[in-house]
């Protein structure tokens, strides 16, 4: 008998898989005739936190010859409810019964931790399995400890693992699972992450840790819709979060979430520089905490000319990703390096599209170029860059200087002395309000469809050589399919398309990051308005970590 059962043992192998909503994670291979499950790490293959209401034994899975199994509670008082396969239903039990491979079982209420036993009978197959397995695989006698202890070093070796945990990472582990299918039951689940992986204690986190996952699905229900009220991550449309829906909400304006929905190629720009942005929050800290930059000074101006909304965005054409320079290394809508200048850190021939009244002449050169004294050489590269702007400016050789110290690639930029309106944040705010403003022709009225985004894109078609006058952004058409249709160079429509994807993704990644460092919030600062809602920038970092805008 033992022969025979020690034959069948060595061919098959036991796994543990935990349901989707709880994240899927895979246990085993166990090979033993029996597996715990308690609260106790040194009496249990798999441990869970007691705080879910786990008892330090709480039950054991015991292995048949025939490949069955017993489920069996530890103690009497102990909750375990039974799952036949594919069941919608359970039944609680408290005593030990018969279930076969496929059959789950859930610890301490039918809501909790669900488990489905299943047998794998192919030994290489098992092998695979277990280094496939998203759970770690168990050699017998060894348990694998979840315990809060170690929760977050799980979280950060495994970058979210399906693991158990305690309160609100128990709900983190949930959010996880629905961010990667897609499948999001509640944005409650993204948020608790958020709150748990950054610190966060507030009265909104904390109610949505205190969810009691033993309710009845109903109760629970309710307390989820509460929670996300609490939060402020409801959608008024009756869906779940999206990243257009959230951006509508973060921008407080209505029109954005149709823009976004209905203008792939502005999507993925914006999407692209979402993810850079997340990436490297260091590089916006400035914008947010230099209450002297050149950025709120350029906001203040736009205040006095564009409607609020508009600013909302707009403002972030001077949220550049560095500390406040004059001179920046841009590429034009020709695919050419070439100097930007100002804040906006706008080309030459962009400025002079827009009107600037004072306006200097420049051109990226080579620093042996700008550290010579060949005048000739020097004037003939300015002249290149008026004459690409279709200007008439005479070049001055006694008026030329050079800047090139923050500069990469040993280029300087060559420009005539005097005075330069790409600077003053005030005359930049006065000439963007003619070209762009509510009034402006060819652009959308205020709160029509792609109003916004229209005027994006048209400040940076502005650096466009050719077909900038041809464009007609009142149609109620994506500015993308305008540009298109108006057989606009690629290249030159896909510049102004990422430009004003970049602007969009300022605009609500900076005041999220805003959001989410503490230090920010203990003093806002006035100058960046009311800062976005906790949990709506909880969301969207947690779409983009993980790649679902």
């Amino acid at each position: 008998m033992m022969g025979t059962f020690g034959a069948f043992m060595s061919k098959t192998f036991t796994f543990l898989q935990l349901s989707a909503e709880f994240g899927g994670t895979r246990f085993g291979p166990f090979t033993g005739f029996e597996i715990r499950l308690g609260s106790e790490p040194d009496r249990n293959d798999i441990t869970l936190p007691a705080q879910l209401g786990v008892a330090p034994e709480h039950v054991k899975i015991l292995r048949q010859q025939d490949g069955s199994f017993i489920l069996a509670p530890v103690d009497r008082t102990a909750g375990v409810f039974y799952w036949r396969a594919h069941s919608t239903k359970s039944k609680q039990i408290s005593a030990p019964m018969a279930i076969q491979g496929g059959d789950g079982f859930s610890l301490v209420s039918p809501e909790g931790p669900r488990f489905y036993v299943q047998l794998e009978e192919d030994q290489s197959k098992a092998k695979k399995a277990a280094e496939e397995s998203k759970g770690p695989g168990l050699p017998q006698g060894m348990g694998q400890n979840l315990n809060s202890g170690g929760i977050l070093r799980e979280i950060r070796r495994r970058g979210l693992a399906k693991v158990l945990t305690t309160g609100v990472g128990n709900t983190a582990l949930k959010a996880w699972t629905f961010i990667k299918t897609g499948q999001f039951l509640s944005p409650l689940y993204v948020v608790a992450f958020m709150m748990t992986a950054s610190g966060w204690v507030m009265a909104g986190g904390v109610s949505c840790a205190a969810v009691s996952f033993r309710s009845s699905s109903n109760d629970l229900q309710g307390q989820l819709t509460s929670c996300k009220d609490q939060l402020g991550v409801g959608d008024e449309d009756g869906g779940v979060p999206t990243v257009p829906s959230l951006t509508k909400k973060i921008l407080v304006d209505r029109t954005w979430k149709a823009t976004i929905e209905n203008d792939k190629d502005l999507a993925q720009a914006y999407a692209s520089e979402l993810k850079k942005i997340f990436a490297d929050p260091s590089r916006y800290e400035w914008v947010y905490k230099n209450r002297g930059s050149d950025f709120v000074r350029f906001k203040k101006a736009l205040d006095a000319t564009f409607p609020e909304n508009l600013v909302r965005v707009l403002a972030y054409a001077a949220a550049q990703p560095q500390v406040d320079r004059e001179w920046s290394l841009v590429q034009d809508s020709e695919e050419k390096e070439v100097c930007g200048r100002g804040p906006l850190a706008l080309t030459y021939r962009q400025a002079y599209r827009l009107d600037l009244l004072d306006l200097q002449p420049d051109a990226l050169v080579d620093r042996r170029i700008a550290a010579g004294n060949n005048l000739e050489e020097q004037k003939s590269a300015l002249e290149d860059t008026v004459a690409a702007a279709d200007s008439t400016t005479v070049i001055d050789e006694g008026l030329i200087q050079s800047a090139g110290a923050q500069l990469m690639g040993g280029s300087e930029c060559l420009y005539l002395e005097g005075p330069d309106d790409r600077n003053d944040p005030s005359r930049l705010a006065e000439a963007l309000g003619e070209k762009l403003g509510t009034s402006a022709s060819n652009l959308p009225r205020e709160s029509d469809d792609f109003w916004i985004s229209a005027r994006l894109m048209m400040l940076y078609a502005s650096d466009f050589r050719r077909g900038h006058d041809e464009l007609d952004f009142r149609d109620r058409k994506a500015p993308s399919m305008v540009m298109e249709l108006k057989d606009i160079k690629a290249a030159r429509k896909d510049y102004a398309i990422k430009q004003a994807g970049t602007i969009l993704a300022r605009s609500v990644a900076v005041p999220c990051l805003a959001t989410l460092d503490k230090e920010i919030q203990n003093a806002p600062p006035p100058f960046m308005g009311e800062l976005p809602n906790l949990g709506n920038c909880a969301i969207v970092k947690a779409f983009v970590e993980y790649d679902r805008i």
